[in-house]
């Protein structure tokens, strides 16, 4: 339960509140207005494009931290996105600031699919990892695995459930949500309902198959069941998140 207490909402919320200006290196107007364009789509309205505006306007003026974004025919030393193919630039804008990720994404919805695939496949891989090191003892007969299995590594189902409800957390605050344990009380009720089923399989399936084969069973449905609470957490945010980067791909 350790690992579930340290898990801090307020943190979350804070670092996706955090305010900073994207600025926009262009060599000409048209050249900036097809690069707003990426983050502030035609399509976009109401709160979300009020946000995703103001994070835009007047940034060098600003005392808020600068982020630089450049067109692919700027020279400057900033992330350069091309507005003809966004994904690896604004991959690389996270990447380039992960303490802004919230931030970006909350301002930006078409950042939010992107950060969201991020923030899903790296729980799916860390999950993934606990779950191989705490099968070893059930695969390794060694006096090792018997210290090991005594507390079964610190319980193994709560740390993966409470990596899962840290993602429900973030994906939470990165769609403007108020992230907190009453706000997502439901997601994280189905989140720990389901924690019970995968555990069930895993350790079936790890009794059932050999060695080394049972150990990447579990490992794989941690990381397969990981993958689909972060599915269903991005589903209930469809409206602003992936169906306005489905309409951008479609038009």
């Amino acid at each position: 339960m350790q690992r579930v207490r340290t898990l801090r909402p307020s943190r979350i919320r804070a670092e996706a509140a955090r305010p900073f200006s994207l600025d926009l290196i262009a060599t000409d107007a048209a050249d900036r207005a097809a690069l707003a364009r990426i983050f502030v789509p035609d399509a976009l309205a109401g709160e979300d494009r009020v946000r995703a505006l103001d994070c835009l306007e007047a940034a060098p003026r600003r005392r808020h931290p600068v982020i630089p974004v450049r067109s692919p025919r700027a020279v400057a030393a900033a992330v350069a996105l091309d507005w003809t193919d966004p994904h690896p630039g604004l991959l690389a804008l996270l990447r380039a600031h992960p303490s802004y990720r919230l931030a970006l994404a909350r301002a930006f919805p078409p950042v939010r699919a992107v950060l969201g695939r991020e923030l899903i496949q790296a729980t799916a891989a860390r999950n993934a990892a606990i779950a191989a090191i705490t099968a070893l003892p059930d695969v390794i007969p060694t006096p090792l695995s018997l210290v090991l299995a005594l507390g079964e590594m610190g319980s193994d189902t709560v740390l993966l459930t409470a990596n899962q409800i840290g993602l429900c957390f973030e994906l939470a605050a990165m769609q403007g949500q108020r992230a907190g344990w009453s706000n997502q009380a439901g997601a994280i009720a189905g989140i720990v309902a389901a924690a019970f089923g995968w555990r069930t399989l895993a350790r079936e399936l790890v009794g059932l198959i050999p060695a080394g084969i049972g150990l990447a069973a579990k490992s794989g449905i941690a990381y397969s069941g990981t993958l689909a609470v972060g599915a269903a957490l991005l589903r209930r945010s469809e409206p602003s998140t992936t169906a306005l980067a489905r309409r951008r791909q479609s038009a």
